[in-house]
């Protein structure tokens, strides 16, 4: 199966970043094949309509239109999605056929505060949905993650470890619908 793992932070050294390439080496282990956009991926103009779509979307959307799966890793920003990957959800979300509609998604997300991103987590099941995605019911917070996540994103701790590998596991496996 090919997952598209997509997001992070635009800092190279975010724990979102950290958390995404920790997801796509565990996909790789399981057997699965993975594409990774992130930062300048993602640093695109602010769509708008009649603008040409930028390179990087075009290859997204390749990406996505082959994928039988999406893991979005997203910071949290006030609570809700930050600017730069909404951004790049919208220019997909205006390319013919839609690249969204029908694909499985699965959240997560990764902070140095108590909540784990879970309230940006929120947010995007709103906008994914829309979008015609199928959301999985489960999605990977990591509160604390400064603590929590190594400098190459593995879980430090066993219960951390145990919750991503059942998320992940879940959707890999039996959660996407198909």
């Amino acid at each position: 199966m090919k997952i598209v793992c997509l997001g992070g932070s635009l800092r190279t050294e975010s724990l979102n970043r950290r958390l995404m390439h920790y997801l796509a080496r565990q996909c790789e282990t399981a057997g699965h094949s993975t594409v990774v956009f992130q930062g300048e991926d993602l640093r695109q103009p602010l769509y708008e309509d009649g603008l040409p779509t930028p390179a990087p979307v075009e290859a997204m959307t390749t990406a996505l239109r082959e994928a039988q799966g999406v893991v979005i890793v997203s910071p949290e920003y006030n609570a809700g999605i930050p600017g730069h990957l909404k951004n790049a959800v919208d220019w997909l979300s205006v390319q013919r056929p839609s690249p969204w509609t029908g694909l499985p998604v699965l959240i997560a997300a990764a902070s140095p505060g108590a909540f784990g991103g879970a309230r940006g987590v929120i947010a995007w099941r709103a906008t994914l949905a829309n979008l015609g995605c199928w959301v999985a019911p489960g999605a990977i917070t990591v509160p604390l993650a400064d603590h929590s996540l190594a400098a190459d994103g593995t879980p430090t701790e066993a219960r951390t470890q145990a919750e991503i590998q059942r998320a992940l596991q879940s959707f890999l496996g039996e959660g996407i619908p198909g």
